[in-house]
């Protein structure tokens, strides 16, 4: 799929678009290389969008409905094209036949060349209030904030829990940090836990640098 948007923009369309999105890739997560985890909140985010639809498009609907609607659309939409940009657009492991049934852009192969990051990110912890911790990062030995050329952003790896993490396959939740400065909005429950984490840098074909450090902090 070349030139156009590869999410169709009406409601009947993106389901459809969706749920074929979310087959395909349940069928070739080994190839795609997209965790079962990012998969299954996917799925979450997509049931729930089908759900208001059908709500949205009864006899009895109202306003809510159809902002309840275009809410979960949202969600659902932003958390595919995460998904196809972390994982699928330019990882060499993914075969264009694969993105074409996924239903994504199919870029041409003449491109320029893109760097594997070499560099690791460098990262502090703030604390901003309750629940609230700022991420300041930077390339290694670097005083400035740039992203590194050719990279897409920092791609966080962190968990949460009763003791610091020491073991990076224990870091199970990601989060791809385009900008410097990133705030961790944390649940009331995790208040008086450890927060862990460690990054690396991504380019934007999905390949990945060295991991910096892991560091932790105790959730204020």
């Amino acid at each position: 799929m070349k030139g156009r948007d590869y999410i169709l923009r009406t409601d009947e369309g993106s389901l459809a678009w969706l749920r074929n999105f979310i087959a395909v890739l349940l069928q070739h997560l080994t190839e795609s290389g997209v965790p079962q985890a990012e998969v299954t909140a996917l799925q979450a985010k997509f049931t729930d969008y089908e759900t208001k639809l059908a709500k949205a498009k009864s006899g009895n609907r109202g306003k809510a409905d159809v902002a309840e609607k275009n809410a979960a659309k949202k969600l659902a939409v932003n958390a595919a094209r995460m998904i196809t940009k972390l994982y699928l657009a330019w990882n060499p492991a993914v075969s264009d036949v694969l993105r074409e049934m996924l239903g994504i852009t199919v870029h041409d192969g003449t491109r320029t060349t893109i760097p594997v990051p070499q560099t690791r990110p460098e990262f502090s912890f703030k604390v901003i209030d309750l629940m609230r911790i700022q991420i300041d990062f930077h390339d290694q030995g670097s005083s400035h904030n740039a992203i590194p050329y050719g990279d897409s952003g920092a791609l966080l790896f962190y968990a949460t829990g009763d003791a610091p993490v020491v073991s990076y396959d224990s870091l199970t939740k990601t989060a791809l940090l385009t900008h410097s400065h990133f705030i961790f909005e944390l649940p009331p429950e995790d208040q008086g836990k450890i927060l862990s984490a460690a990054m690396v840098w991504q380019n934007k074909k999905g390949e990945k640098g060295p991991w910096s450090e892991i560091q932790s902090i105790v959730i204020p």
